[in-house]
């Protein structure tokens, strides 16, 4: 019987992905980054690209509250206007970063982190 080995997934091919879905250049992205704050991911975009994530990566997001990082599109709107006049971090939702992609991407499941609302 053959045995799969699992290999973890790397912060290069999480930045690759996020280039493809999201169109940014790779020298934007560093572990550090943090998807609605300084990618603008956000509301509807931010559930496709995480279901697309799921899907390349094998990834159960199903632990994930969204609200607690994302908005609806409903409030979408007003969120890039305070980003844009207040600055990424007047956005009172707790970040995500490419970091956590890949830690969820190398066990395969979300791992929520209590992390301050910025």
């Amino acid at each position: 019987m053959l045995e799969l080995v699992s290999t973890p997934v790397t912060f290069d091919q999480v930045r690759e992905f996020l280039c493809e879905q999201w169109r940014v250049r790779p020298e934007r992205i560093t572990p550090h980054t943090r998807l609605l704050h300084d990618l603008g991911i956000d509301a509807d975009d931010a559930e496709e690209m995480l279901t697309a994530f799921a899907e390349r990566f094998h990834v159960d997001f199903s632990s994930l509250c969204f609200a607690n990082h994302f908005g609806s599109e409903l409030d979408a709107g007003a969120r890039w206007v305070v980003r844009k006049v207040f600055g990424s971090d007047a956005v009172g939702k707790s970040p995500i970063t490419v970091q956590d992609l890949v830690d969820a991407a190398s066990c395969g499941r979300w791992i929520e982190r209590e992390k301050d609302k910025v």
